[in-house]
């Protein structure tokens, strides 16, 4: 059936609403007519024993990187554009959501060390990231849940001296396990809101699909026109790169996507090949890859992102976490700024592959031997492949002359 031809969005959006017994406050706030902004606004603000934003420091460093360039990137205005709100999760605050919802996270018979062991451990397989992921995705029951970890993530990123955030956020994941919509996208909003006025952090959301769901494809894409308003600039498109998921269940979702003024924003060529970045170029309308780096197994596929100047948003601790490559020194961004690749750096999952944005920076900055010059000229790549307004991209691109200026 054609997607014009389909029922309306409120009621395609609540044949998802999965209903589950809601506690108490949830309760009386839909009682009281509404899930308000201002009755989620004191939760948000909670503090945690501990630091919910310094993850753990991946050791390797180059003792050589100058001190002047440490405090460029220390200092840096910044942005970022690959990173999942889910994934952005602390471990301490993940230990006292599980614990108000009743959620059993991995390693948690051990309290916040063990919490925070499971987050450090290497990740045997794919499967054993996935579990913590959705362990904490679980978490996430009430508005104030969805509120307070966005707060969580914009104040990490205004320590890093981050000002704007393109944000991944799937949000069937939620649906589907009974999470009203209406609970989520209240709770997002108010996060959003507290985000730019407590910490100057503008953040915008890009609802993801998963490849393995395509009948949550346009669910997701009616829920991403209905919060415009609220920040959603796009569709995203993850999961496992394999042929039994193909992208052509998809074409019709992400077409009317782009009709309607979202942008096309999927992840390719991480655990796939050059087909699959092929797939999400001319299936999907692909703006910008997520990851990507597999993009040089084929000349011909380089030459043509070349061409389009099509970005990628490249996450070189998570590649190296997930197994795309077996360590940093073997990492493609090299050869991939050497293409002549539009390329800005980014940090997926920050406290899940111990880094953040700025240790990204620093890593390669030193496993690489770059540059202030190529320092800054990848934090302004980030800012011109966003899509903030161009008011914004401006400020922030003056913003970084300054301060790369000593200003």
């Amino acid at each position: 059936m054609s997607i014009h031809n389909r029922p309306s969005r409120a009621v395609e959006i609540s044949a998802w609403r999965v209903r589950r017994p809601l506690g108490a406050d949830a309760v009386a706030r839909r009682d009281r007519g509404g899930l308000g902004a201002s009755s989620i606004a004191v939760a948000c603000g909670r503090e945690y024993p501990g630091s919910v934003t310094s993850p753990p420091r991946a050791a390797g460093r180059s003792p050589e990187l100058a001190p002047e360039l440490v405090r460029l990137i220390r200092r840096l205005p910044k942005a970022e554009l690959h990173l999942h709100l889910e994934g952005s999760v602390q471990p301490e605050l993940a230990l006292a959501l599980a614990r108000r919802r009743g959620v059993a996270l991995p390693g948690v018979e051990d309290g916040l060390d063990g919490v925070r062991r499971a987050y450090a451990r290497p990740y045997k397989t794919f499967r054993e990231f996935v579990r913590l992921y959705v362990a904490i995705s679980s978490c996430l029951q009430e508005p104030e849940d969805f509120c307070e970890v966005t707060v969580a993530l914009a104040r990490a990123l205004a320590e890093q001296h981050v000002r704007y955030a393109e944000v991944t956020f799937t949000p069937m994941t939620h649906v589907t396990r009974g999470v009203p919509a209406e609970i989520i996208t209240h709770g997002l909003a108010e996060g959003r809101e507290r985000a730019r006025a407590l910490y100057g952090v503008q953040l915008a959301w890009v609802f993801d699909i998963v490849r393995c769901f395509a009948d949550q494809a346009a669910p997701t894409l009616e829920l991403a026109l209905q919060e415009r308003e609220r920040g959603v600039i796009g569709l995203g498109f993850a999961g496992p790169e394999e042929p039994r998921w193909p992208y052509a269940p998809f074409a019709e979702v992400f077409a009317e996507a782009r009709a309607e003024g979202l942008h096309a924003l999927p992840h390719a060529g991480e655990g796939g090949g050059p087909e699959s970045i092929r797939g999400a170029l001319t299936v999907l309308g692909a703006e910008r890859i997520g990851h990507g780096v597999r993009c040089l197994e084929d000349p011909e596929l380089v030459a043509l992102l070349r061409a389009r100047r099509v970005p990628l948003e490249v996450c070189p601790s998570s590649n190296v976490a997930t197994g795309v490559v077996p360590d940093l020194a073997s990492h493609p961004l090299p050869r991939l700024l050497a293409a002549g690749l539009e390329v800005s750096l980014a940090s997926d999952d920050p406290p899940m592959f111990s880094t953040t944005l700025t240790d990204e920076y620093l890593r390669c900055a030193a496993a690489f031997s770059w540059s202030r010059g190529q320092v800054l000229a990848l934090a302004a790549a980030a800012v011109e492949h966003s899509f903030m307004p161009e008011a914004a991209k401006r400020a922030l691109l003056d913003e970084q002359r300054r301060v790369a200026g000593g200003g």
